[in-house]
């Protein structure tokens, strides 16, 4: 028997199995990942990044905690035989431009992050174009700048999420969760692929794109798919190491990686699935043409790698779904639909789910609006003009 089943190794159920830990040292944890090499999972794939320009206060609290903990990495991993692995934090900052059209949204969500607590600067056209003269102005009516958030090196950020939580004494096991065994609202046993039953007191959902299959199982649907997303490392002429994280409302994304630029741009209308292949005419199509106008002198690039990864995306209103279902699934707590923000929100997610299942309640961040429940009631929670 253990005490919690946590379906599903990655980021997020590591950030759950640390704080767990932590609140009750001696907690049996086991958690249950099929692909230990997690050839497929979404957090090697994306791009690292850490950034407070949200709208709703709940992602920027998520965000500032897990700054927090970058800034006080080595102390955090607590590792005294080995070191912990480099991050590679690139404080670089992220900057969200906007055209007339937006400007309004880009105004309001402004004075939202001032007010909880986000270093955040206006700029203009004209100090847009001094300070990054490579970036084409034209079009643009303002941005926001947030010089303290940045990225880093995924892979190694869950590296150490990971060895903290084994050294904790969280038990891994090789295998995938099948189903569940039920006596009301209370799931009294999980059952393997290899045939193994564990019984738990409480079972967390962190299976990722995986994630709404298992819930389904137990009786509470999702509003989560997979969708895919390109993401392009390419080399330009010019050196951009400078830049900051940019992004616009159009979805394109660009920021420096390795010796070059990362570059996405996300098609939100594509249809979901778990399909990974890469579309080798999307980068000449679309990403191409978007990249040259907002960065002119970029054109004379090389293109180095594609590779896809996919969003766990909330079709309902894109935040992540978090909790338990009461008088419905009472000891199921799930993490889903984090649309793009699962390594940022990992850390701080965990936090919420060692609160409400040691607890009963949220203890350091109240985050019941985005509770499943809004789900049912169709009270969907989005962010502002952001995604």
């Amino acid at each position: 028997m253990a005490d919690i089943v946590i379906a599903g190794a990655g980021i997020i159920g590591c950030a759950t199995a640390v704080h767990l830990l932590e609140a009750s040292p001696g907690l049996d944890v086991v958690l249950v990942e099929p692909d230990p090499t997690y050839a497929q999972a979404a957090t090697g794939r994306g791009s690292g990044g850490v950034r407070q320009l949200f709208t709703r206060p709940e992602n920027i609290a998520l965000s500032q905690y897990t700054l927090a903990v970058i800034a006080d990495w080595d102390r955090w991993i607590a590792a005294d035989d080995t070191p912990p692995p480099a991050l590679n934090w690139r404080p670089g900052g992220y900057l969200f431009i906007a055209g007339p059209q937006d400007l309004k949204h880009l105004a309001a969500n402004f004075e939202i992050q001032q007010a909880h607590g986000v270093d955040a600067h206006w700029l203009d056209p004209a100090d847009l174009a001094a300070r990054y003269p490579q970036l084409c102005t034209e079009d643009l009516a303002g941005a926001v700048l947030s010089p303290q958030d940045g990225w880093l090196d995924p892979s190694a950020f869950f590296a150490g999420v990971r060895a903290k939580a084994e050294r904790q004494g969280a038990a891994f096991v090789t295998d995938r969760v099948t189903g569940f065994a039920l006596t009301g609202t209370t799931i009294r046993s999980v059952t393997l692929q290899s045939g193994r039953v564990l019984a738990a007191v409480a079972v967390v959902n962190a299976a990722g794109t995986w994630g709404p299959g298992l819930a389904a199982q137990a009786g509470m649907p999702l509003p989560v798919e997979p969708m895919r997303r390109h993401v392009h490392y390419l080399q330009p002429a010019a050196d951009l190491s400078h830049l900051p994280f940019i992004k616009d409302p159009a979805g394109l994304a660009i920021h420096p990686y390795r010796q070059g630029l990362s570059v996405g741009l996300v098609d939100f209308s594509h249809p979901g699935g778990d399909n990974l292949a890469i579309d080798e005419a999307y980068y000449d199509a679309a990403v191409a043409p978007a990249l040259h106008r907002r960065l002119p002198g970029s054109s004379q690039r090389t293109l180095r790698k594609t590779w896809t990864g996919l969003y766990d995306q909330n079709r309902f209103d894109g935040n992540m779904i978090i909790g338990n279902w009461p008088g419905h699934l009472d000891n199921f707590y799930t993490a889903s639909g984090f649309s793009g923000h699962g390594l940022m929100h990992a850390l701080g997610t965990g936090r919420a789910l060692a609160e409400l299942i040691t607890g009963g309640e949220y203890a350091t961040l109240d985050l019941s609006r985005l509770a499943y429940q809004r789900i049912p009631d169709r009270r969907p929670y989005p962010e502002h003009g952001i995604r």
